[in-house]
């Protein structure tokens, strides 16, 4: 059972890529759950002002 060290390179070397592909698309969700949690926040604000708006009349 000899397990030549190119085919252990190859092994750490996919292991690296995988991580850091997966840092990568974490970074990429966070970036896009924040757009959208800031367009909702945007959203209710502009909903305040409008029901605000009309319980003021």
């Amino acid at each position: 059972m000899f397990i030549s060290w190119y085919w252990l390179l190859l092994i750490v070397l996919v292991l690296v890529v995988y991580i850091h592909a997966l840092k990568r698309n974490n970074k990429a969700c966070r970036h896009d759950r924040d757009a959208l949690y800031t367009a909702y926040q945007r959203v209710l604000d502009e909903l305040k002002k409008i029901s605000g708006a009309r319980q003021g009349e």
